[in-house]
């Protein structure tokens, strides 16, 4: 009996290890340091291996309205879904911004001057409608004739943010404005200095439509993410040519090209998503919820030729990081803006146990104008994570109604923009690390912290501290359990009650007085 309890506890010593909570000072040297924690490897079988894409090898592209008949039902889903609304034609009924005629200052612009000389300026833009249609023009105002007006084309986004798309000459452009839908106001900073030139006045002065930079169209830094089947075509000159089939995210871009589907009335030809292996899945969703340039072209900021069920998104770009764009990661590398969940995942224990993000996302999203979840938020992780779920319950956390996802999904990123009514921006980004980030490692990186939310100053440091305590208590107690000799039913139970404590793996962490209570009564 004792040989068994000795197995088990070893057992799940062995597991804390690789995960990096065991070791006494080595655990809160590794915190200080902000390493993130080794990950275990994935046992045989939870990783799915990939599947064939033959199924589509060779097909075009038929377009959404090609599956309507057929599948009703995920099409009338899709349709309501942020993923089918992503980039919609202009119209005025989908328009959420202000476009009465405010005129917007942008304080502390920086652009270049003739001599490639960084100065600030304060640009005023106008966003105003004339016979029915959205304009935002940039004003002049020492100069008016230098004024330039363009017309909304797209629309891109309804839920947190909506950008809309101008047409300057032949070339489209992201907008200077971008609407804050949380705020109900527009953002109170420019979403790009690219709109103006420096010329010695306070406010600069805008780009004629000639001096407009071509490496910052919507085809170079946008479409590839908010559209279906985009393409990039260069011709013999090194002369782009752009295409394609629709806005927004269409049935064929994560289920492949649909021409042999639709050809073999729906017998075949066709990829589904849920039966594609782990990495086919996650790298599915990873081509648009990242930050990257292609290899193949730089001045593309998504990769370039990806489809579904490839398994090569790595070799078709570099990452972002840390090192190369500091403002859109934490030191430790974790993200601190949006888009850029597939950055967190491949870092996150779920990843290496094969979770992918439709184990948690629906498929078609239905539910985005609340949220994109299969569960309520309280209810996503405690199905998987019973263990955990058993020791969180009558904890202090648990008493004041937080939930798994508070601390382990804590809000660590940005992703709308200032506005008048919330002067800076906000942390509205859900990591997906899953990974709690204590006050500790965030002072060493200069980072927000798991608890920020909730703790402030005096009170976040003291709370930091006590949890790193109790977690080497319970660790102290592990260890008094691992070397500790019983036998008879005495053991049995003494495995019982320490194996809840085990097998949570947090050290006591979300629960640190039933922990140790477990503990010491399995003594």
């Amino acid at each position: 009996m004792r040989g068994n309890r000795m197995f088990a506890v070893a057992a799940v010593l062995a597991i804390l290890a690789v995960l990096g909570v065991c070791g006494g000072d080595a655990l809160q040297a590794k915190e200080k340091a902000g390493q993130t924690p080794p990950r275990v490897t994935a046992p045989a079988g939870m990783v799915r291996p990939s599947v064939s894409t033959a199924a589509v090898e060779g097909a075009s592209f038929a377009g959404s309205q090609a599956c309507k008949a057929c599948h009703a039902k995920e099409f009338k889903e899709w349709s309501a879904s942020g993923h089918a609304n992503m980039l919609r034609p202009y119209d005025a009924g989908i328009v959420k911004g202000n476009f009465s005629g405010p005129e917007l200052v942008f304080e502390g612009v920086e652009v270049e001057d003739a001599d490639k000389n960084k100065v600030k300026i304060a640009p005023k833009v106008k966003a105003e409608t004339r016979d029915g249609k959205c304009y935002v023009t940039l004003l002049d105002a020492d100069s008016p004739a230098n004024a330039q007006s363009y017309e909304v084309v797209e629309v891109l986004g309804s839920l947190w943010e909506q950008q809309y798309y101008l047409k300057v000459g032949d070339k489209v452009y992201p907008s200077p404005v971008r609407w804050v839908e949380t705020d109900k106001q527009w953002r109170k900073n420019a979403f790009a200095p690219f709109w103006w030139a420096a010329d010695g006045t306070p406010d600069g002065r805008p780009r004629k439509p000639e001096e407009m930079p071509a490496k910052q169209t919507v085809d170079y830094q946008c479409n590839g993410c908010h559209t279906t089947a985009f393409n990039a075509k260069k011709d013999e000159q090194g002369k782009y040519a752009f295409s394609r089939l629709e806005g927004g995210i269409g049935c064929e871009q994560c289920h492949g090209p649909g021409s042999k589907h639709v050809a073999a009335q729906g017998q075949g030809g066709i990829l589904n998503p849920r039966k594609l292996g782990t990495w086919q899945q996650e790298q599915l969703c990873g081509q648009c919820h990242i930050r990257v340039n292609s290899k193949q072209d730089k001045d593309f900021a998504f990769p370039l030729g990806f489809r579904s069920g490839q398994t090569d998104l790595q070799d078709k770009v570099e990452f972002w990081s840390y090192s190369t764009r500091p403002a859109n990661f934490w030191g430790n590398e974790d993200s601190r803006k949006n888009r850029q969940q597939y950055h967190d995942t491949m870092r996150s224990g779920h990843m290496a146990a094969g979770v992918t993000c439709s184990a948690c996302h629906l498929d078609h999203a239905t539910k985005h104008l609340s949220s994109s979840l299969k569960l309520p938020r309280e209810q996503q992780c405690v199905g998987c994570h019973a263990a955990q779920k058993a020791l969180y319950e009558g904890s202090v956390h648990a008493s004041k109604g937080v939930v798994c996802v508070d601390c382990h999904m804590s809000k660590m990123g940005n992703r709308a923009g200032a506005t008048q009514k919330t002067p800076k921006d906000p942390w509205d980004v859900s990591a997906h690390t899953m990974r709690v980030v204590t006050p500790e490692e965030a002072d060493v990186f200069k980072m927000r912290s798991s608890c920020d939310k909730c703790h402030k100053d005096a009170d976040r440091a003291a709370k930091g501290a006590a949890l790193m305590e109790s977690r080497q208590a319970v660790l102290k107690q592990v260890q008094k359990l691992q070397s500790s000799p019983a036998g008879g039913k005495a053991a049995s139970t003494a495995v019982e009650k320490a194996n809840l404590v085990l097998m949570d793996g947090s050290l006591g962490a979300h629960n640190p007085q039933k922990a140790l209570q477990l503990l010491q009564a399995s003594k």
